[in-house]
């Protein structure tokens, strides 16, 4: 993953950030992309030899896109 510099964000954080009487809150909102970088890559590779296992053995982290339109609801019709 690798952090993606947002001007928006760094005024939104600027205003998550203030003190309360003793307490200081820091706030932060940051985004990240979900691409690999090297280091990322690198890990992944080294993770996959010491499980034994392959690119094509790794599952799908979200719901098939079949699943979410079949849980969608279904429009209703009546007639008069």
């Amino acid at each position: 993953m690798k952090l993606l510099e947002s001007s928006r964000f760094e005024a939104i954080n600027a205003s998550l950030c203030f003190e309360t009487g003793d307490c200081k809150i820091v706030g932060r909102i940051e985004s990240y992309s979900c691409k690999m970088v090297g280091s990322d890559k690198r890990l992944f590779k080294s993770m996959n030899a010491e499980a034994g296992g392959g690119p094509n053995d790794l599952q799908a982290l979200s719901p098939p896109q079949s699943a979410l339109i079949s849980q969608s609801p279904k429009p209703c019709v009546t007639s008069p």
